[in-house]
């Protein structure tokens, strides 16, 4: 079951320029606390020259603290929010925003495999945190960015794969690569990448990133084994 969909009021935080084009920032509730589910986002409203303005974004938090959320946004598009994110955004400032989406991992789905295209690693990022922190299963991300100044997290990633090394891995590969480097994989995924991440020994797989990237994935998930209904997928654009 869903959380019942209401408006926050809050105040931006820690806002942290992540890579050149991607911005982090955290919201905490003016009153009380935050109820979503791993893999949810938020429509985020913003008034602007006296004009409320409104745009969804992927949380990057879990639930188990229910004392802020955070988020991670590209600079993409011209929409006015994700502009003022960008451009004039403050720690301070207020905000609304209320929770969605139905792309959510809950622990009875088991082990999963996350894959990523681009700025579609934020929700995912949401779920492994999930796993590592309120499970036992287990979960590899892999992230597969254009250039490897867009890899997000990457730090973060690696430091809670070494605290669980057991339960979480982490991978990812630069698409527009023609060589494989010493650390990561080169070019765009395939089946072969993914039996060497052994994706068949998870019981479900998320994938969230433009609309070819899901289509293809979707398809090569298939060719190691999993059926349509064990392959999640969320796409923005």
């Amino acid at each position: 079951m869903q959380p019942d969909r209401h408006i926050v009021t809050a105040k931006v935080a820690n806002i942290k320029q992540e890579t050149a084009s991607t911005k982090s920032f955290d919201l905490i509730p003016c009153e009380g606390k935050i109820d979503f589910l791993p893999g949810q986002w938020i429509d985020l409203f913003v008034s602007l020259h006296g004009r409320e303005q409104v745009a969804g974004y992927s949380i990057t938090s879990t639930p188990c603290n229910t004392q802020f959320i955070s988020l991670a946004v590209k600079n993409t598009g011209d929409d006015k929010v994700t502009q003022y994110i960008h451009q004039s955004m403050m720690e301070g400032d207020t905000v609304s925003f209320s929770t969605g989406g139905s792309c959510v991992y809950v622990p009875e789905q088991g082990n999963a495999i996350l894959i990523a295209g681009g700025i579609g690693l934020t929700p995912l990022v949401s779920i492994f945190r999930y796993i590592g922190e309120a499970t036992n299963h287990r979960a590899t991300i892999m992230h597969s960015v254009s250039s490897r100044e867009e890899l997000l997290f990457t730090r973060e990633l690696k430091d809670l794969c070494l605290q669980n090394p057991h339960q979480l891995s982490y991978s990812y590969t630069i698409s527009g690569a023609s060589t494989h480097s010493t650390e990561g994989f080169s070019g765009r995924v395939n089946a072969d990448m993914l039996n060497q991440l052994e994706a068949s020994t998870f019981d479900i797989a998320f994938v969230c990133g433009p609309d070819g990237f899901v289509a293809s994935l979707s398809t090569q998930l298939q060719k190691t084994g999993f059926n349509t209904g064990q392959i999640k997928s969320e796409t923005w654009w």
